[in-house]
């Protein structure tokens, strides 16, 4: 009786200790970003802008920066689109693009918006919006 329970516990211990080797060996979760509470009401958004052809699509690309110090922006929209010389939309022309992650103080990231060409077509309009208020861009001459 005796020797069943040794050769039981020799097994099961000849099962665990190896778990207690891989358990040591691993490396730890990376630390997880503290996130800011959201802004509500209107927000300052710095941005850079630069617009290019390829083929027959007009590229425009944003680098987006949080200006406020103590608030995240959740779902920053911007939208494009484009006029005639008689200052009507056009039809079938700008894109829209949603950040899927807040915009946490000082974060800078990038949204490239994609339109084709139309004939006619000659000034762009942009639209910043969020989920909670109102955004007020500013141009900014560097990304500091």
């Amino acid at each position: 009786m005796r020797v069943r329970y040794a050769f039981g516990i020799a097994v099961t211990a000849a099962l665990l200790a190896p778990a207690g080797v891989a358990v040591q060996g691993q490396t730890p979760a990376p630390a997880v970003k503290k996130m800011a509470p959201p802004l509500r009401g209107t927000v300052e958004v710095g941005y850079m802008m630069s617009a290019k052809r390829v083929g027959d699509k007009i590229v425009t690309t944003f680098e987006v920066k949080n200006l406020s110090a103590t608030g995240s922006i959740v779902a920053l929209q911007i939208e494009q689109f484009f006029y005639d010389k008689a200052g009507n939309p056009i039809q079938g022309t700008g894109d829209r693009q949603r950040l899927k992650q807040p915009l946490q103080p000082g974060e800078v990231t990038t949204i490239v918006l994609t339109s084709a060409t139309v004939p006619g077509m000659t000034s762009p309009a942009h639209k910043f919006t969020f989920r909670d208020g109102q955004v007020k861009p500013v141009l900014l001459k560097t990304m500091k």
